[in-house]
């Protein structure tokens, strides 16, 4: 058995540094754990995370924690249970802690059910105050404001001093709480119809509209944002309910909860992009600007991690408006961010497209050849911008021998076939372009052409350049 395989090992393996610090702690503290094994079992993981080991044998880990060498596999299962426990005791109070009117709700529920009348007075309007005005806005929010006013509903009847209002705050709460899930979901009905293409019935909005405008929920921000989300989906032609989308996501969203904010950030980043795609060349700067924002409030983030298309993408439209300045400031600050595995690889193809366009060829090529791209768009992304440095450079004999190799790849991958049609096309068309005779204008003309009748090409502007 490979001991990376057990749910422990992947378990552990999720930890971010900040949780990890959290279960030494944990691990070594008689509240969650008394016996030496699950500590010396921790230490076990530890190690073999520092090493990256991808194969553990079991017999490996027996015989660290158990120093005696009286362990065997079903006593190390044992230990492994019971550390299994302690990871997700120490993940469960992070989730607590980490929401903080989820904590003060079960604090006053805590002392209503102790009959502390006083105490939980106090913790109710301290969790009232914390929800109305410092709370970041999600649905949860304001299911857990329903929660609140129930324990404070049977409080007060409790001490027969309920009242008419606790019964119509509860149901402004539950209005809130499912008028905000209802957009969401058809949010995310509307975004997966355009890619998968798939039917649904389009009357589900229609008991939550006149509700929205009837209780003036459009003074909430985040319903306010789902509400032009909707629109956005549903009417894409109307630029301006896009330029009220983005006004609130940039102006009016400081108080919504970040992960709430990802999918509205996503819709209107695919909706300039879709625009570029059409030819609506001014969406460069709205989507630039909407990416600038996002991440200032750490939205694209998990964990604190940045996703390596995200890095990729963010770089290729700064690049694309010459903010060059700006996108080697960024490419280094958030180069951290990107997962490890991964870094090396991303890190060196955005830089080198970054050094391409601001006509560092050798610095470009330097990078390209140094670092392996793990991914497969980006690494043919990669081979594709060689070729284009190599063609800057003059290096003859290296494009020729890097476009064979490119041709290969693409018979040895296995590509949907558009993507294949994308790429190809670019071999086929870089090899004219190479074996193109300078002073032969009919041939010119032909290939140019031919590049723009082609739609489905790789760099197409810069090739129809290099037929001028």
């Amino acid at each position: 058995m490979n001991f990376a395989d057990s749910n422990l090992y992947q378990l552990f393996s999720s930890l971010s540094p900040a949780e990890l610090k959290e279960l030494d702690k944990a691990v070594r503290s008689p509240y969650f754990n008394y016996r030496t094994e699950e500590i010396r079992l921790y230490e076990f993981l530890l190690l073999t995370k520092k090493r990256k080991e991808e194969k553990i044998l079991l017999n490996n880990a027996v015989k660290y924690v158990f120093e005696d060498g009286k362990g065997d596999a079903a006593k190390l299962r044992h230990v492994m249970t019971y550390l299994t426990r302690i990871i997700n005791r120490c993940i469960a109070i992070g989730e607590m802690e980490s929401n903080e009117e989820h904590k003060q709700l079960l604090l006053a529920r805590s002392m209503r059910k102790r009959g502390l009348s006083k105490l939980f007075t106090a913790g109710y309007k301290e969790a009232e105050q914390y929800m109305q005005q410092d709370a970041a806005l999600s649905p949860e929010l304001y299911y857990h404001q329903f929660q609140l006013h129930t324990e404070y509903y049977i409080h007060s009847i409790t001490n027969r001093r309920a009242q008419n209002e606790d019964l119509q705050r509860m149901s402004d709460d539950l209005d809130s709480f499912y008028i905000i899930q209802k957009l969401k979901h058809v949010c995310n009905l509307l975004s997966y119809r355009n890619v998968f293409k798939f039917e649904y019935n389009d009357d589900v909005m229609q008991d939550v509209m006149p509700l929205v405008h009837k209780k003036q929920l459009l003074n909430n921000p985040l319903v306010n944002l789902l509400y032009h989300n909707y629109l956005c989906l549903t009417e894409p032609n109307n630029e301006d309910y896009f330029i009220k989308l983005k006004d609130l996501l940039l102006n009016h969203s400081q108080r919504v909860d970040v992960k709430e904010l990802r999918d509205i950030f996503t819709l209107a980043i695919n909706y300039c992009i879709k625009r570029l795609n059409t030819g609506g060349q001014k969406y460069y700067q709205e989507v630039f600007e909407i990416y600038v924002a996002g991440l200032q409030r750490g939205v694209f983030e998990d964990r604190g991690q940045l996703s390596p298309f995200t890095y990729k993408n963010i770089s290729a439209i700064a690049i694309g408006l010459k903010q060059y300045d700006w996108v080697a400031t960024f490419l280094e600050d958030y180069r951290s961010k990107l997962d490890a595995d991964i870094r090396d690889g991303f890190y060196a193809y955005c830089k080198a497209r970054y050094c391409f366009a601001t006509a560092q060829y050798e610095r470009a090529m330097s990078l390209l050849q140094e670092v392996e791209i793990k991914e497969q768009f980006t690494d043919l992304d990669a081979r594709v911008l060689l070729i284009k440095t190599y063609y800057e450079l003059d290096e003859f004999g290296l494009l020729d021998y890097s476009l064979g190799n490119f041709k290969q790849q693409l018979k040895r991958k296995k590509l949907q076939t558009y993507h294949a049609t994308v790429y190809g096309n670019f071999a086929k068309n870089m090899s004219k372009v190479m074996h193109l005779r300078p002073y032969d204008k009919k041939a010119k003309a032909q290939l140019k052409e031919d590049i723009t009748l082609t739609n489905a090409i790789a760099e197409k502007e810069w090739l129809l350049s290099k037929v001028k």
